[in-house]
């Protein structure tokens, strides 16, 4: 028996040799996409055993994944669009509920506004914050000599104090050399490769007629899409909860219902919250005439996405730009009227009437998500980070409570003499 089961592993082992050899002489027409139908193929005859669904389900997930990876920029405009229409479906539901309003004709009454906006702000906005940006990296020369005269002038005093770990005396001196010139220098001439460099890899863009065709898709096709699945938003959601089994439809149920609710609660809340904050910081501060109000506005809306978090990277730039700043005293001042009113509100009237409760996500949750998102799939990665942290958090609670209605843990391990 033990030399039968030695020779069945030694055909096993030549077996496997033989297909990897095989697969690697065809790696050149072989992708993904045909090894999870061929996989599919070979474990048809087991279906129904144990870990049958485990393997499958595995191997789906990393199909889709490399479909992320592999057609991002293709699919970037439909995730867009599904994901607007998500955010948007409860308020075209509020508005079609009349009954002279038709649900096409509510669509069309909401997104005329939205696309409006939207278009007025990538036409207006985005040459604003260039010029801004492009004002604000001619301004590091001025920084830089600031903070060497405080080095200077501080010198005495901080060298009485030990900081543990930190060599005060290296630290300063590395201050007092840093050239400003030359840090700007290298930012101007690698401005125009930041730049292009941000916006491809926000939007997935490709060279030339790829280019034009991903600017297409946002710009005509994401509109177009984000009509269509509202109109059909219903629909396809039932039609998606058909396809899960009745024996497990009440579980299912239940768990896209609290994800549902979790998930709205952060893209319909918590972003909705930060594009107000935003606006308001950006007014509080063009009213008080702080250098760079857009700039900062737009970067409070984008890093306010991330509660509690967000305000706290949001100060970084804001305070270096106070320091560059004639006064900075005044400057200072300003920047603490406009923050505390725009997070007072945020607090006491903004939050509790969108956001209610609490988002259920915690920051550092949302920074991974978008984080990893991001660096693995780009702008759909950022789009989708969020909704797959929702999921996995969800799957996570439940294994755990059912973890914890084991005997296993409630009894604990047996313990043997």
């Amino acid at each position: 028996d033990r030399a039968e089961g030695l020779w069945r592993g030694i055909q096993g082992t030549a077996l496997v040799l033989v297909v990897g050899f095989f697969l690697f002489s065809l790696r050149g027409i072989l992708n993904p996409f045909y090894l999870f139908w061929l996989l599919v193929a070979l474990l048809y005859p087991f279906r129904g055993r144990e870990g049958y669904s485990l393997l499958l389900g595995s191997a789906t997930v990393l199909l889709l994944l490399w479909i992320l990876d592999s057609t991002g920029s293709v699919l970037a405009p439909f995730v867009l669009a599904f994901v607007l229409a998500y955010i948007l479906d409860p308020v075209v539901d509020r508005l079609s509920a009349h009954p002279r309003i038709s649900r096409s004709l509510a669509i069309v009454l909401i997104l005329g506004p939205v696309l409006l906006g939207g278009g007025t702000l990538v036409v207006f906005g985005v040459p604003v914050l260039a010029t801004q940006l492009s004002d604000l990296i001619e301004s590091v020369p001025a920084l830089v000599d600031r903070l060497e005269g405080w080095a200077r002038a501080l010198s005495p005093e901080t060298l009485g104090i030990d900081v543990p770990f930190v060599d005060e005396e290296a630290l300063l001196a590395q201050v007092q050399a840093v050239d400003g010139q030359a840090v700007m220098e290298f930012l101007e001439a690698r401005r125009d490769e930041i730049g292009s460099r941000a916006w491809s890899a926000v939007l997935g863009l490709g060279r030339g007629l790829g280019t034009l065709l991903t600017v297409l898709g946002y710009v005509v096709l994401t509109p177009v899409l984000m009509f269509y699945l509202l109109r059909d938003y219903d629909r396809i959601i039932e039609r998606i909860g058909d396809l899960v089994p009745a024996q497990h439809r009440d579980d299912a149920e239940d768990f896209f219902g609290e994800y549902d609710r979790l998930l709205s609660q952060y893209l319909r809340g918590q972003v909705s919250v930060a594009a107000i904050v935003g606006a308001i910081t950006w007014l509080g501060l063009l009213i008080l005439g702080f250098p760079y109000s857009f700039l900062l506005g737009v970067t409070v809306a984008v890093l306010g996405v991330v509660p509690y978090l967000g305000l706290a990277l949001s100060l970084i730039p804001a305070i270096v730009i106070a320091l560059v700043s004639g006064n900075v005293a005044w400057s200072l001042g300003k920047l603490a009227i406009v923050f505390g009113v725009a997070q007072g509100l945020e607090g006491t009237v903004i939050s509790p009437r969108i956001v209610g409760e609490s988002v259920g996500l915690h920051p550092v949750w949302i920074v991974l998500a978008l984080s990893l998102g991001g660096f693995l799939f780009g702008f759909v990665g950022l789009l989708i980070g969020v909704p797959l942290a929702v999921g996995v958090k969800l799957a996570v609670v439940r294994l755990l409570d059912r973890y914890k209605r084991t005997d296993f843990y409630r009894r604990g391990p047996e313990l043997t003499a």
